[in-house]
């Protein structure tokens, strides 16, 4: 027999004559058994042990969501654990085994059902990964689930999904389903050399453990922005490795945190650095924030670095012309109309195409040279269909004063090549030939092309346009229409005391006097030195047969200033 266990445990002829000198066969096998219970069969895998990491995710104001184990796969900071702790999470850390925290950057990818989410965390070079099974079981091999307890179970059986991954159901764990604090979702499940198999679940009528190459399915996308899972989270959705993917990405990310927005940029000059989006969107970012000359290194590292030498010189033209026209104070001395030419023209001499040519047009415009911009405009519209170009050539001739007639005729063309069925591209359109045709006093087409607009815009429109419209729908006599635009419009802007004036003035002109002095008091209340809404009121009041509560209010918009007051009381004395 201890030949045997010899040759088990390959015990070498000193160590062998060793233990025969302990005397007996007992005290031999004692020591046996004590280097039995040190070998990986018997013992907890330790090194997965210290690979655990604490997941623990808060909201934007520090309040805890929840928390749960995980565990680095990879020396790139690539963690997997739970999905539940990230559902309406802000933020999130996970903590190693010797306290350091680590903030998690971005998430790859999600999974609800099988309850599992992979992320990246930050500045992880002191964390051991933890070692990946490269052959998993299909049968009934003991496994731990390793958290601080952790938990030696057995698989009942393992099935196959998605036709390549093991799901284990495990039977005879009743303890662990009944302490999901100290077994929670995301644990990892590891064989007895310490290598990950799969990721423990505690959801759902039986414990399960999903085979951890499943976790290649989640891959950034494009459309992660839209993901009904990744959405429950604020936290930044990373870059897919396809290119057109992560243009896609890039753009969606415009629409979140400004300092996700930056990071995202930052990630796609590192994933593509030949490549001029994140340069620009970068460049803006910092413009935008005073930075311009932090922007201007950017836009000139894209010339040097990126393949389309056309498109990077286009951005760099496109930059200046944007901060110039849009944010030009602080100024920076080397950003001018000139320069922002100067980069027009060398896009255009490395390629030929017409929207580098349309942008030196815009320069023209914001240099204040509307006949030479004009000129570029409508030379463009004979070789492109782009209702931008009427509009701009509209804008041209608006500033050249010519008549209402020319500049409706160029917005008519900027409607007319606009694809149909009409689509929220061609809603700007709508708007402007709308506010021109309501400035001929063509208020009845007006109103048509405005509620059009309106149809197309994928924006809900702001305050000020349904009072814009609702001034048209007055002029036109469409009291309802206007009383309906003018109740939007304190809605979306229930503080400004100038809507609920005008609401007041509506109603006082369908004769609703109640209705008018109600707004009025309202318009009072917001600012009581404002004298529309006391002469609104006073007609209203001596309409209605209360003459002296009428007058006096007349006199109160007399004495803050109002010039029709004083007829309106002559009147009514």
């Amino acid at each position: 027999m201890l030949v045997a266990t010899r040759k088990k445990f390959n015990l070498n002829e000193n160590t062998y004559q060793d233990i025969m000198k302990l005397g007996n066969i007992i005290k031999a096998a004692v020591v046996i058994a004590a280097l039995v219970a040190t070998l990986p069969s018997a013992a907890q895998p330790m090194s997965a042990r210290q690979a655990l990491l604490t997941l623990k995710t808060f909201k934007s104001g520090g309040k805890a969501v929840g928390t749960s184990f995980g565990y680095l796969i990879d020396r790139n900071g690539t963690v997997v654990s739970a999905w539940t702790p990230f559902n309406g999470a802000d933020s999130a850390v996970v903590v190693d085994a010797k306290g350091r925290s680590y903030p998690v950057e971005k998430i790859y990818g999600a999974s609800e059902l099988y309850d599992i989410a992979k992320f990246a965390i930050g500045g992880a070079t002191a964390v051991q990964p933890i070692s990946l099974a490269k052959t998993l079981p299909t049968g009934s091999v003991r496994m731990w689930i390793m958290t601080q307890k952790p938990a030696l179970v057995t698989p009942e059986r393992s099935e196959k999904f998605m036709s390549k991954y093991n799901y284990y159901v495990l039977g005879g764990a009743d303890a662990l389903k009944e302490n999901t604090a100290d077994y929670p979702n995301g644990a990892p499940a590891v064989n007895e050399r310490g290598e990950l198999v799969g990721i423990y679940n505690n959801g759902g009528t039986v414990l399960s453990v999903t085979d951890w190459r499943y976790t290649d399915e989640l891959k950034p996308s494009g459309f992660a922005a839209n993901d009904p899972t990744l959405s429950r989270t604020t936290i930044r959705k990373a870059l897919p490795a396809d290119v057109k993917d992560a243009r896609l990405a890039l753009m969606m990310a415009a629409q979140g945190r400004t300092a996700d927005y930056m990071a995202t940029a930052r990630d796609f000059m590192t994933m593509f650095p030949k490549e001029t989006d994140g340069y620009y969107d970068l460049a803006t970012l910092y413009w935008q924030q005073g930075k311009t000359a932090e922007a201007d290194k950017l836009l000139r590292d894209a010339v040097d670095k990126a393949t389309d030498k056309a498109d990077a010189h286009y951005n760099y033209s496109r930059s200046v012309w944007q901060k110039l026209s849009l944010m030009p104070e602080p100024p920076f001395a080397d950003w001018t109309y000139d320069k922002a030419m100067a980069e027009a023209d060398a896009a255009y001499k490395v390629k030929a195409l017409p929207v580098y040519d349309e942008m030196r047009g815009k320069i023209e415009y914001s240099k204040g040279n509307y006949e030479k911009a004009y000129e570029k405009f409508m030379s463009l519209t004979k070789s492109m269909r782009n209702p931008d170009l009427f509009y701009e050539a509209a804008q041209c001739r608006q500033a050249l004063k010519a008549s209402d007639a020319e500049i409706l005729e160029l917005l008519d063309s900027a409607v007319g090549v606009c694809d149909t069925p009409y689509t929220t591209i061609a809603a700007p359109y709508f708007y402007a030939r709308g506010t021109q045709l309501g400035k001929m006093g063509r208020y009845r087409d007006a109103m048509v092309d405005l509620y059009r607009y309106e149809a197309l815009t994928t924006a809900l429109p702001p305050a000020s346009f349904y009072y814009d419209r609702e001034q048209i729908e007055m002029k036109g006599k469409v009291y309802q229409a206007a009383l309906n635009d003018i109740m939007r419009a304190v809605v979306l802007d229930q503080r400004n005391a100038q809507l609920w004036a005008e609401k007041a003035n509506v109603h006082l002109r369908v004769g609703q006097y109640a209705d008018a002095m109600a707004s009025a008091d309202v318009a009072i209340q917001l600012d009581s030195t404002y004298s529309v809404p006391y002469l609104i009121k006073g007609l209203a009041q001596c309409q209605s047969g209360k003459k002296d509560e009428g007058l006096a209010n007349l006199q109160k918009a007399k004495d803050l200033g109002d010039t029709q007051a004083d007829a309106f009381i002559k009147k009514f004395k």
